[in-house]
């Protein structure tokens, strides 16, 4: 990991995150042609495993929920099997969101993301193996208050499919907010954040930098009328982890480890 925190304070490895957006370029096993580049992205998104959960996102919810609840109870105790469950997390947003099968392009994938979202589980997989982050909560600070409540709005999901308000409670669990890496990475940071001076920097950059370039992405959201709610919904995303990423380089805040 000390290898990892130097090379993600180097120019190139900016360069590197950059080139890859560009340079990773969807699959799609079926009529892929590089003018419908954007139209396979967007046809893999709309029609990913993760849409295709149905019930099953009871359950995902429930269990996310679970974590969350014995994480701020049990504290550093379930500090290990929470973190196997965000690496868990983050191997299936990898899996579940970026790769669909549909009539006209087969089996596609968004390549750009799955790699991205592989390299966040590998850090997180790191810090299963030789923990480094704990999870005490004794050094709350009020300044990072405000992401508590970005991150539950986000994590809540308080909106219908078409973009009405939803704010029953009831109906969280059957929304899929547990397997979207967009609507977890604001809480998992958030709880980092809590714990500062006691953290993994390596984690918590990749986790944050990814979020930021994901958080960009959903911006787009906010052109079209129809999806304004999707980009209020990435406000979290995008927020926390450009605060995130900017704390990870300070090293006078962050503890290295």
């Amino acid at each position: 990991m000390k290898r990892l925190e130097i090379f993600t304070r180097k120019w190139y490895f900016f360069v590197c995150l950059l080139l890859a957006q560009f340079l990773l370029v969807p699959f799609a096993s079926r009529n892929f042609a590089w003018e419908d580049i954007s139209a396979i992205v967007y046809t893999t998104l709309g029609n990913s495993f993760q849409m295709g959960l149905g019930h099953s996102n009871v359950f995902f919810q429930a269990l996310s929920l679970v974590f969350i609840l014995l994480l701020l109870i049990c504290r550093n105790r379930f500090s290990r099997a929470f973190h196997v469950y965000v690496a868990i997390s983050y191997l299936l947003f990898a899996f579940l969101q970026n790769m669909a099968v549909t009539p006209l392009y087969g089996f596609s994938m968004v390549t750009v993301n799955v790699v991205m979202f592989l390299l966040v589980a590998f850090v997180w997989i790191g810090e299963c193996v030789r923990p480094a982050c704990s999870c005490s909560f004794t050094r709350f600070r009020w300044r990072h208050a405000w992401m508590i409540a970005f991150s539950l709005f986000a994590y809540l999901f308080p909106f219908t499919l078409e973009g009405a308000w939803d704010v029953n409670p009831v109906h969280f669990f059957f929304k899929n907010s547990s397997t979207a890496f967009c609507l977890m990475t604001p809480l998992f940071l958030t709880l980092i954040t809590l714990n500062l001076l006691q953290v993994s920097i390596v984690t918590y950059r990749v986790t944050a930098l990814i979020g930021v370039v994901m958080g960009l992405y959903n911006m787009m959201s906010f052109l079209n009328p129809h999806t304004v709610f999707l980009g209020i919904l990435h406000v979290p995303l995008l927020s926390i982890s450009l605060y995130a990423a900017i704390l990870s380089y300070r090293k006078k805040h962050v503890a290295l480890r």
